[in-house]
């Protein structure tokens, strides 16, 4: 039993919850041994008939089982006064069933169909042919007997999953023909006498005994959706909203239900296209956003509304009146990232409704369910089950990436091409501000009508992402877990892992679990009891007693009493962050024009204005710091979320440890603005991000897995800001710098990546500031030695196998490619006096300028590759930078014709893209004029001093007030706003505030 555990939940150590669950193993395995000794007898299928199997995908072998087992639904269905003669719901039941058979069977068949043909049991001189010899098995008196032994279990859950299916249609008929006349008198669409010609069971996820949601349709053509849990919510929503109608004037569509019995019937909202101008539409969402919030309601994504010709409906309305859930206080807590979280996750932005990018762990990759951000083509951000090589015996089943298909039932921002993204923007905000305006004027008025219409109702409480449930029993259907009932058990039981500190709540999912069904909790507004079970008294549990702080209904009370207006411009601005990734790049390009027109004046900006533009930045950094209740945890911001692995998420979010987005490059910002104006504000808000950030690297809180090294994106990213804030603000830290470059040495490993960006070679720079900081003695050799291993560790895998002539990675340029990984090295060479490092940053220094295309006199950004690019990641100004530093410490490496050529294309492209550092003009301005600082003339006299002033007055300055695009609501050093103000203090003193875009 220890074995199972240690094997299937590797990551649960010893203590209450591990020995917990070994006892509750050892009954289950009692009970398994029971269940399994009394096994299945079944009559094996026909003999394969391969005109049944034509696509090769088994679906006569499970459309067998579910029809023996499945045996009244014939009966019931001919005998039913109220379903029409002519139907097809035995047909689609069948049909339907067969794929959730096939969920739980095919690995199983698959691994047998492997096992077969590994022992060369299989006749046939073809894949498909052996295929065939495979399946006269399975269908054979012989195969069925010995599947059966091999797997009791299995076919055991196969006729509990038919068995509660048909179980459960047919309580919908009878449901359907005890309602009869109120479902034509209450439910619009439904006509006299109706009679039931097909149900549609949800092809998606089953609670309480494999029920789900199932539409039903009339012989007269009428639809109405069954819903199997009390809908009390959905009346009471729909009543709402009619209340909000008369009194705010809000127009929108309502729903009619009809409770019965368990559940209910709810009226079929047809997917149509919006009656009104588009305008008008988001004006609709705005209002719906807002007493969606008002009702605190959660998971309102893209599944859960349809738009019909009067506009957006909410279809599914369980998750209104969210309550927080009671758990035991961790030291997390008090940490200003999870103030933050919380924050986001209790705003407008969580509600679902808007633009909501999701991801799958700490996976960059994201998918936007929002019910008007969400767009079929979309990565999925975990992978799904794929089937390969149907009717062959080498198919198999393989985990593979996917896009998602299904379309949107709603207008989406990019569907709504007539009206631009800005406007839907302004348009929601509008609206949303009305409802909320009103609620803070009348909160007495809303919290009764939310109190009379769904004071009493009944809500779900969803512990887990759906995805984490789907993915366990994904994992249950695994064949070693289908033989052996105790690895089920250890896989379903993983919900301890997030759900262990209660372990009343980690049972009952792992009960509801292990009935294949997605777990299902439910609360009422007026309780702080969790519940399970079918909906009626009869059938239900109290899972925990006090699972949440407080009762729903009291939750919703504060937020309304709480409205203010420095709530409600909180909440617009979750609004503008939630679109900020669906802003157009059309907006992006600046037009910055580096060479002036002959004759012009010079520009000539004050120190006053410069500084003025640089501490309003800082200003708004320091009012919307989160700051922790806990001070061993650090500041942090909301803000779009920037990750150079994937730049096109930029969902709102909070800022985390890196300096490329997060929030120690505003920290930096901060400590330069308190150095430069002597204000406290800034040197105290960067204390704050900084100081606990070094104290929990010297207490060993930041390692782990999650943790990467990397210059810009990794741990040397923020010691590079501790290091060069401790200078500014002229404090001590509570590490050397010695002691501070040890820690980055042993996290020196080659799966860190060689990069200037994200790996090594920006580690290594960040040694060499730590070099120059570090005082004589013992320090400094710390800071060597910890050079050396970092180098050494560099120069391995630039020599490894995956290099050619160093090209270690696919990229020419500087922060991902060769020329910002061989200047770094040419520096630590020179100042260590490292020949084999020398040598390695030469041949990769004389390799990019080798790359260079005489067919358009440019680089390409990937080695061999047509593409051009044109900014300091990727192109001629980062390429520039890095021949800056090559020819700093390795004089003549770079002919003077190639400096002027990366010179020329600078000017002629790295400007007027769009104003940040990483790719755009705040970069090529500062090469530039460092370039023509150290290499007088190298652009031929065309740049001028006035460079920077001219950029400051055309585009830094309140850039947010001149652009509506991502960059104007980034706060990130390398594409937001913090490099607006860091491009401000480099102008003002470059000798005091270094280049960050080569961690100088």
């Amino acid at each position: 039993m220890a074995g199972i555990l240690h094997k299937y939940l590797p990551e649960l150590p010893a203590g209450e919850i591990w020995d917990r669950l070994h006892d509750k193993f050892l009954d289950e395995a009692a009970r398994a041994d029971e269940a399994g000794a009394v096994g299945v007898d079944v009559a094996p299928p026909a003999a394969y008939d391969p005109a049944l199997d034509a696509d090769g995908q088994l679906w006569d072998y499970f459309s067998h089982f579910v029809r023996l087992w499945a045996d009244r639904v014939d009966g019931v269905v001919a005998a039913s006064p109220a379903v029409a003669p002519e139907n097809t719901i035995v047909r689609d039941f069948v049909n339907g069933l067969a794929g959730a058979v096939s969920g739980l069977m095919l690995r199983t068949l698959l691994e047998e169909l492997h096992r077969h043909r590994a022992a060369g049991l299989l006749s046939g001189d073809t894949p498909e042919a052996r295929y065939r010899s495979f399946r006269e098995w399975t269908n054979s008196a012989a195969g069925h007997a010995e599947l059966l032994e091999r797997y009791p279990h299995l076919f055991l859950a196969v006729r509990t999953r038919v068995r509660t299916a048909e179980d459960y249609l047919l309580h919908l008929i009878a449901e359907v023909g005890r309602h009869r006349e109120a479902l034509a008198a209450r439910i619009p669409g439904v006509g006299a006498n109706p009679l039931v010609t097909a149900v549609s069971l949800g092809a998606g996820d089953t609670h309480n005994g494999g029920k789900t949601a199932a539409q039903i349709l009339f012989a007269d053509g009428g639809r109405v959706l069954y819903k199997p849990h009390p809908i009390e919510a959905e009346v009471g929503y729909n009543a709402f909203i009619a209340w909000a109608n008369e009194h705010l004037g809000t127009g929108l569509r309502t729903v009619s239900a009809l409770p019965a019995g368990e559940g209910g019937f709810v009226e079929f909202v047809r997917t149509e296209e919006f009656a009104g101008e588009a305008e008008e539409y988001f004006a609709h969402i705005g209002r719906l956003a807002g007493l969606l919030y008002l009702l605190k309601a959660t998971d309102i994504h893209y599944e859960n509304v349809v738009t019909c010709a009067e506009g957006p409906v909410v279809v599914d309305t369980e998750t209104l009146l969210t309550p927080r859930l009671s758990r035991p206080a961790t030291d997390a807590d008090g940490s200003a990232a999870h103030q933050a979280a919380t924050a986001i996750r209790d705003s407008v932005a969580g509600i679902g409704i808007l633009p909501m990018v999701v991801k799958a762990n700490d996976s960059d990759r994201g998918m936007d369910i929002g019910a008007i951000g969400y767009d079929p083509g979309q990565e999925i951000p975990y992978r799904t089950f794929v089937v390969r090589n149907h009717g062959r015996d080498d198919m198999f089943v393989e985990l593979a990436e996917a896009r998602t298909a299904a379309a949107n039932a709603n207008l989406s921002v990019f569907g709504a091409a007539t009206v631009p993204v800005p406007v839907q923007r302004e348009v929601i905000k509008t609206e949303f501000r009305r409802v909320l305006e009103y609620a803070r004027a009348r909160p007495d008025e809303v919290l009764g009508a939310i109190g009379t219409h769904l004071g009493d109702a009944r809500f779900r409480h969803v512990n887990q992402p759906t995805i984490f449930y789907t993915q366990l029993l994904r994992m249950a259907t695994h064949p070693a877990a289908m033989r052996d009932p105790l690895v089920r058990t250890a896989l379903l039981n993983r919900v301890v892992l997030r759900t262990g500190d209660a372990h009343q709540l980690a049972d009952e999912e792992a009960r509801q679990l292990a009935a294949w069904d997605v777990p299902y909790f439910s609360y009422s507004a007026r309780s702080t009891a969790l519940l399970a079970g079918s909906g009626t008294p009869a059938g239900e549990k109290v899972v925990r007693a006090e699972a949440f702080e407080e009762p729903a209904l009291d939750t919703v009370r504060r937020r309304i009493a709480t409205l203010s207006p420095e709530v409600i411009d909180r909440e617009l601005l979750m609004v503008d962050l939630a679109f900020v990734n669906k802003l157009p790049e059309e907006q992006e390009p600046t037009g910055f024009v580096p060479v002036p027109p002959a004759g012009g004046t010079p520009v000539d900006v004050s120190r006053e204005r410069l500084l003025g533009e640089a501490a309003r930045i800082g200003d708004e950094l320091v009012a919307t710091m989160f700051e922790s209740a806990d001070p061993s945890f650090p500041a942090t911001w909301i803000a779009p979320q920037v990750m150079t692995a994937e730049q096109s998420q930029w969902s709102p979010g909070t800022l985390g440890y890196d300096l490329y987005g997060g929030s120690p490059g505003l920290a930096l910002v901060l400590a330069g603005l308190a150095r430069e104006t002597g204000d406290r504000r800034y040197a105290d808000a960067a204390r704050l991000v900084l100081g606990p950030m070094e104290d929990q690297l010297r207490r060993g809180a930041m390692d782990g897995p999650k943790i990467s090294v990397g210059g810009m994106t990794g741990l040397a990213g923020t010691v590079y800001a501790i290091t060069t804030a401790r200078r500014l603000l002229g404090t001590p830290g509570g590490l050397s710098a010695g002691e501070l470059a040890r820690e980055l040495a042993r996290r020196a490993e080659p799966d860190a990546g060689c990069d200037f960006v994200s790996g090594m070679a920006g580690t290594l720079a960040v040694c060499m500031v730590l070099y120059r900081d570090a005082a004589e003695g013992t320090d400094r050799k710390l800071v060597e030695e910890a050079a050396r291993t970092v180098a050494a560790a560099e120069a391995a895998l630039l020599r490894g196998p995956h290099a050619e002539h160093g090209r270690a990675t696919p990229y020419t340029g500087y922060a991902h490619g060769s020329m910002g990984i061989a200047p770094v090295l040419l520096e630590y060479a020179h100042v260590f006096e490292d020949a084999d490092v020398r040598d390695l940053g030469l041949a990769m220094v004389a390799d990019v300028l080798g790359a260079y295309d005489e067919s358009d006199g440019d680089w390409p950004r990937i080695w061999g590759g047509k593409e051009r690019s044109c900014a300091w990641c990727h192109g001629a100004p980062g390429m520039l930078l890095g021949a800056l530093s090559a020819v700093r410490h390795a004089p003549g490496s770079i002919p003077r014709a190639q400096l002027e050529r990366l010179a020329e294309l600078t000017l002629q492209h790295g400007f007027g893209n769009n104003p940040t550092y990483c790719h755009g003009d705040l970069a090529s301005a500062e090469i530039a004029v460092m370039a023509e600082r150290e290499l007088p003339g190298l652009f031929g006299g065309r740049v001028s001093d006035d460079l920077y002033p001219r950029l400051f007055t055309q585009v830094v300055e309140r850039y947010g007030e001149r652009a509506d695009t991502k960059y104007a609501y980034s706060s990130s050093l390398l594409v937001g706003r913090a490099g607006f103000a860091w491009s401000v203090l480099r102008h003002l003193d470059p000798g005091t505030y270094p280049c960050v875009l080569s961690l100088a």
